[in-house]
């Protein structure tokens, strides 16, 4: 029997390759949009805010543009050099800091010592060598990294501008008795955006801030790296927790044991605090996520995507109940209202 496949069906599943290629090659862009889309729905509710207490379109989305570019340049020209000098100052303190680890905690010197040793030896010139290699490295990512927030923050200004023009221009590209599907589900999940990066902004700004505080009250080294990596992970659900508490209780652990177990205090409050009495306030009911829920879709997200798939799935995941509703009522039944049954229990 001879298999006969038309010409049109090779030249879909020829269209289909082209276009996993291209967005392969250009996923980077695709992330930097999506990043932007976020930070546009966060802050349009502010532009409308101001525009309805007589403050013109123009100069509420220049004000909200001064601000964006204002906290990147102070980030950029503030922290991070802050940062880097306390790193700095941390990795010549660092022989001295893995002695004190090693006499505190007996058992963690077979691990410490090697690296007490390697820490202590002058470099030689192949690993000067290798030194400089890494700083070009680290610098051209650098470079990378400040080019793309810039570009990032760009599109978002450009999308607070002409965002509802651009997504009316796309709708149109859909068939006619989807169109309205369309824009009820972009008007559904919204709400859902705004509040996830609401809360995500709230909260890490507190975390950090807690962190800070802390440890220059207690006079812990390199408080402002410390801080930087609590705002981080926190955007990160319970995995992000034990990844900012652990470098932080280790340098309190070397000026005392009692300072350290001061910090593990404060920052496991806080997360108490902020799990069960900030979030539900900060999110809203729109980001109603189980804990199981949220620790599947981190770390699907995080082995497909790494810490920025890890970030950026959760608004996805809590507008899947939007989705279910819209598109796919028919198909699934009365399983939709069951779902929504055991969400407002």
């Amino acid at each position: 029997m001879k298999l006969e496949v038309p010409f049109t069906t090779l030249f879909k599943i020829a269209l289909f390759l082209l276009l996993c290629v291209i967005v392969i090659k250009v996923w980077p862009v695709i992330l930097m949009i999506v990043i932007a889309a976020l930070i546009a729905v966060m802050l349009d509710p502010v532009v409308q805010w101001m525009t309805s207490h007589r403050v013109r379109r123009g100069i509420a989305l220049a004000i909200v543009g001064v601000v964006m570019f204002g906290l990147l340049f102070a980030f950029l020209f503030v922290i991070v050099p802050i940062t880097v000098s306390e790193m700095r100052d941390l990795g010549k303190q660092l022989p001295r800091l893995l002695q004190e680890v090693s006499r505190r905690v007996p058992a963690a010197q077979p691990y410490v010592e090697p690296v007490v040793q390697i820490a202590s030896r002058p470099p030689n010139g192949a690993q000067m060598q290798q030194w400089l290699l890494r700083g070009f490295i680290a610098g051209r990512f650098a470079l990378t990294a400040v080019t793309a927030m810039t570009l990032t923050l760009v599109i978002a200004l450009y999308l607070l501008i002409e965002g509802r023009r651009a997504l009316e221009w796309l709708i149109v590209f859909a068939h006619g008795s989807h169109r309205e599907k369309l824009r009820r589900t972009i008007e559904q999940v919204h709400p859902i955006i705004f509040a996830y990066m609401r809360g995500q902004a709230i909260t890490c700004a507190l975390c950090g801030g807690m962190a800070l505080t802390t440890l220059l009250l207690l006079h812990i080294p390199a408080a402002v790296p410390l801080a930087v990596l609590a705002f981080v992970c926190d955007l990160v659900p319970i995995v992000g927790t034990i990844v900012m508490i652990a470098p932080a209780v280790l340098l309190a652990l070397v000026e005392s044991p009692v300072k350290a177990l001061i910090v593990l205090a404060v920052y496991l409050s806080y997360h108490f605090i902020e799990s069960y009495f900030i979030i539900p306030r900060v999110f809203g009911r729109e980001m109603r996520l189980s804990n199981l829920t949220v620790l599947l879709a981190v770390t699907v997200a995080g082995m497909l995507q790494g810490a920025v798939g890890a970030v950026l799935i959760l608004p996805f995941v809590a507008a899947y109940p939007v989705v279910e509703e819209i598109w796919l009522d028919r198909q699934l039944g009365d399983t939709v209202e069951k779902h929504e049954q055991i969400e407002q229990r």
